[in-house]
């Protein structure tokens, strides 16, 4: 194979001016509407807004028909905007499970009431209070760091289930009421991620610690083991000295087990953007730093951008370096030559050769909100109504795999065997979708990916310049499309390196949080269901709100959804990650438990009298 396989479509086009590749007409020289800079989009405004209150029913069959051999359960996170420019995947956190059975398909939707999100429902006093900082995250002086728990549901085993989140621990939730149970891990079990400095300055009755994680912890439901990170101690490059990266191992009953990681050389490893993904191997561990960037100064209200370095630093750890007992772990560190986010991996590492598959982000970064009055890219400014929903990509996308030799003492990338497949259906490359989702298989065959498109009306003029110069771009500045480009479901077939089969939808949706459904009797990773998450600005058939759930045939996505559900008491707004299973029940009582309201107890004589009533009342009542 060549060095490198670059599979890429329609490069020519990258050198003509103001192409537009989907139907309808060029908005350039059409008049604007104040505050948008184009007229007439088609984007769903709707999805900024949601109920923040609990609701459950019984969806509507739309359009189609819902199959004999679909079955289950999904449960799905999203994150809501609760004011101008609150960066949407971000948002207050509220999960919905979809029941699927004989008699048709009910759901039940409940906001995900961490302590945080509880605290800042209720308190009003002026240090008490929530302040959003750069559009990113919600900072109370008296309380500490917002953790709104919404990023991604995981299946512990044995009825056990958890959600997870980048900026704060994981929670344990119950599958039948949606209800949180307990915080995982002890609060000295976690480390605070804020630099030295810093953390010596911060209240001691501060209730919620700044903690940073990972967004896709690992449960391994063959070795009943969970795989996690804590990380932090600088800001970007700075203070890389005092930068961390704890990895966790956890028996799901006990004490974490933890070593802090260090390269060969000594150095202190650190992760200088986030981790949202960790891959886990029969015998390795790799922890890959991923293209979401925080700048320091947007948190001031800086909004100046830092583009991605086409570059997916890794840690790759052998499992048999884990030794009980000691508190560190050396990491064999290399750089993939790619942007990602979502990256998975086979399970089988036979010979010490990790392949990886992820995807090829073309100059954008997954934290960048679009602000209210940007100027945008192709004139106008972003409207207050729009300003939190991510900012659109400078460049399509695409599809990669990567391969690791790790050796004795070494590791190294087999730069022969790197493929990326561009594609005019890869803008804005998001979550992917297969068979035991976060349970990696011996080798992936099948891939479902979704592509949440490209809106022109969404690209800041601050953002299109910092990426002017990022390697590898099929589309200029001077060359991106001037119309929308639909979002896809794509299917990506391993062996082959291609895309095998695809389904663009109509220009007026937007399609996140694909999920596989396994389709009873059958075992192929593409004999099943794709679940997605569909929000329209005009509904199908001119039914329901136009939050909608659209159901397709694994193995023939270019046939459009099998069926179309909704409910007009189902009103959700940008979706996270989803969760298949099979079968649900009551979570073990007794089985665990953290110290949460022994540390919250504990804290709770240096606050205020409300602060404590909401302690007393609202907290603890939910996790004794």
């Amino acid at each position: 194979m060549d060095r490198r396989q670059f599979v890429k479509s329609f490069c020519a086009l990258s050198v003509l001016p103001n192409v537009s590749f989907a139907s309808g007409q060029l908005l350039s020289g059409q008049p604007t509407i104040a505050g948008s800079g184009f007229s007439g989009s088609t984007f769903p405004g709707s999805i900024m807004d949601a109920d923040l209150t609990p609701s459950s029913g019984t969806m509507d069959l739309i359009s189609g028909t819902l199959p004999l051999d679909i079955t289950g359960h999904v449960f799905m996170a999203e994150g809501i905007p609760l004011e101008k420019n609150h960066f949407t995947p971000n948002g207050r956190g509220a999960l919905t499970r979809f029941d699927f059975g004989p008699e048709g398909v009910s759901f039940m939707r409940k906001m995900i009431n961490t302590p945080s999100a509880i605290m800042q429902e209720h308190a009003t006093g002026l240090l008490d209070r929530f302040a959003l900082l750069g559009g990113t995250v919600y900072y109370s002086s008296n309380m500490g760091f917002m953790n709104y728990c919404n990023t991604a549901p995981n299946y512990m085993g044995n009825n056990r289930f958890a959600l997870s989140y980048e900026g704060g621990p994981p929670y344990e939730f119950d599958a039948n009421t949606l209800e949180l149970v307990t915080q995982i891990g002890n609060m000295d079990e976690w480390r605070s991620s804020l630099p030295p400095a810093i953390d010596w300055m911060t209240p001691e009755k501060w209730l919620f610690p700044q903690i940073r994680t990972t967004g896709h912890p690992h449960f391994d439901l063959e070795t009943g083991e969970c795989f996690t990170i804590n990380y932090g101690g600088n800001t970007g490059e700075t203070g890389t000295k005092n930068g961390f990266i704890q990895l966790i191992r956890w028996d799901q009953y006990g004490p974490f087990e933890s070593w802090q990681v260090y390269d060969r050389q000594g150095n202190n490893a650190y992760i200088s953007a986030t981790s949202h993904s960790l891959g886990v191997t029969r015998d390795h561990i790799l922890i890959f730093q991923t293209a979401a960037f925080v700048e320091n100064g947007r948190i001031l209200g800086i909004r100046t951008v830092q583009p991605q370095r086409h570059r997916t630093p890794v840690w790759v750890i052998r499992k048999s370096d884990l030794m009980p007992g000691s508190d560190s772990v050396l990491a064999d560190y290399i750089e993939l030559d790619f942007d990602t986010s979502d990256i998975v991996c086979n399970y089988d590492d036979s010979d010490g050769e990790i392949t990886l598959y992820g995807q090829y982000m073309g100059a954008m970064d997954k934290s960048e909100p679009q602000m209210h009055l940007d100027r945008l890219h192709f004139g106008g400014w972003v409207d207050k109504s729009i300003s939190g929903y991510p900012a659109a990509p400078v460049d399509v996308g695409g599809l990669v795999r990567a391969r690791i030799q790790v050796n004795r003492f070494s590791a190294e990338e087999i730069k022969e065997d790197f493929a990326v497949v561009r594609d005019m259906r890869c803008w804005d490359m998001n979550d992917p979708a297969y068979r035991g989702h976060f349970q990696f298989p011996e080798q992936f065959k099948h891939i479902y990916w979704a592509a949440i498109g490209f809106r022109p009306e969404h690209l800041p003029s601050r953002v299109a310049y910092a990426y002017r110069n990022y390697p590898n771009r099929i589309f200029t500045n001077g060359s991106l499309p001037e119309l929308a480009q639909p979002s896809a479901l794509l299917h990506f077939d391993c062996d082959a390196m291609a895309i095998s089969d695809a389904y663009e939808f109509p220009e007026d949706c937007v399609m996140r949080t694909p999920q596989f459904m396994n389709k009873v009797g059958c075992t192929g990773q593409d004999e099943g269901y794709l679940f997605t998450a569909v929000v329209r600005k005009n509904p199908t058939d001119g039914r329901g709100n136009g939050k909608e759930i659209w159901i397709f045939d694994a193995q023939n996505l270019a046939q459009g959804p099998v069926g179309v559900l909704g409910s007009t008491n189902l009103n959700f707004a940008t979706t996270n990650h989803a969760l298949w299973v099979e079968t649900i029940g009551p979570r073990p009582s007794g089985i665990y438990q953290s110290d949460l309201t022994d540390f919250l107890i504990g804290k709770m004589s240096k606050h205020s009298r409300e602060v404590q009533n909401i302690i007393e009342n609202h907290i603890l009542p939910q996790y004794s």
